[in-house]
């Protein structure tokens, strides 16, 4: 199934929603604790990484694709100019908000910073968005596509960053992830995979910052593989219960999208996952979380849509 114009136009909006609802969620968390006179330590610890795996990464993205975009095909250079400068006050603001120096002067940075913020992506989905999507000369799906490419890439640039070393957790991430990284190179890549996805599972509630890194040495870990040929399904093996196109979805929403829809499913059941990418970590990170509670069989493997049928054993 391809995606439409109309699709990605969608699709770009709703990231812009969601990734909206979520500033404002952190920020609406992080005054409460500050007018209750609560620890507000773990609070902004939470919004700062959230801020940085996250929107920094779409800003970075969406500089190179929609707004590049717009100024080569628009000729919309002035107002890009202002959004791009925005960009370096969001920035500013989430430096200052990482350096301060009480509850108060950070809830005031992130206040700002979610103001900002709302005002900008309504800026783009007024006067960015829906001129790309009217013009005759802009392939949108294309866009979105690409900036999907970039926000992965961003998102692990970021990741392999040296960890705090008053973070002992993410120490330990970085020397898991050299390690694994070796083991991939003398022949042992499941077994490098594996670790790494368990690493992952392990991360995702209370350090979803490193979880988000653990998958991007995860994705790299795979990209290290020996290019071994898929085997392709010759049954679906059970019933179908619905069609998962994940491709229209920013990266960050896709894992949770595929799982709950793993999670809904009954015995015997399953879902077919439609992706732009061979979707093999996310095999692994199946193992780690479910380990024998599931089955995966492909039915169609790229090389630019891949389709797995995910389900549960009867």
């Amino acid at each position: 199934m391809t995606m439409t114009e109309a699709e990605a136009y969608d699709a770009i909006l709703a990231h812009h929603a969601a990734l909206n609802a979520d500033v404002n969620m952190r920020v609406s968390f992080l005054g409460n604790k500050v007018e209750k006179a609560e620890s507000e330590k773990s609070a902004i610890e939470d919004l700062v990484r959230y801020l940085n795996a996250e929107v920094v990464p779409h800003a970075i993205a969406e500089e190179h694709t929609i707004y590049q975009t717009a100024v080569d095909k628009l000729g919309l250079a002035d107002l890009i100019g202002e959004m791009t400068t925005e960009h370096k006050t969001l920035v500013s603001e989430l430096t200052a908000l990482e350096n301060s120096s009480s509850g108060q002067e950070a809830l005031e940075h992130a206040d700002r910073f979610a103001v900002l913020f709302s005002d900008h992506v309504t800026k783009e989905n007024e006067l960015i968005v829906p001129r790309l999507l009217d013009s005759g000369d802009v392939d949108l799906t294309l866009v979105l596509s690409e900036m999907h490419q970039l926000f992965e890439a961003a998102q692990e640039s970021a990741a392999s960053a040296s960890p705090d070393k008053k973070d002992p957790t993410a120490t330990l991430l970085k020397l898991l992830g050299e390690a694994a990284k070796e083991l991939a190179k003398s022949g042992k890549n499941d077994l490098a995979a594996r670790l790494t996805a368990g690493a992952w599972a392990a991360l995702q509630v209370d350090r979803p910052d490193l979880a988000t890194k653990a998958n991007g040495i995860l994705h790299r870990l795979v990209d290290l593989r020996s290019s071994a040929p898929v085997a392709i399904s010759s049954s679906r093996r059970g019933d179908i219960e619905r069609e998962l196109d994940v491709r229209p979805l920013a990266p960050a929403q896709r894992h949770s999208e595929i799982f709950a829809a793993y999670r809904s499913l009954g015995p015997g059941n399953g879902f077919l996952l439609i992706n732009d990418h061979d979707p093999k970590p996310l095999q692994y990170q199946f193992e780690a979380e479910y380990q024998g509670q599931f089955t995966w069989d492909y039915l169609e493997s790229g090389p630019k849509v891949w389709r797995v049928r995910i389900g549960r054993p009867s």
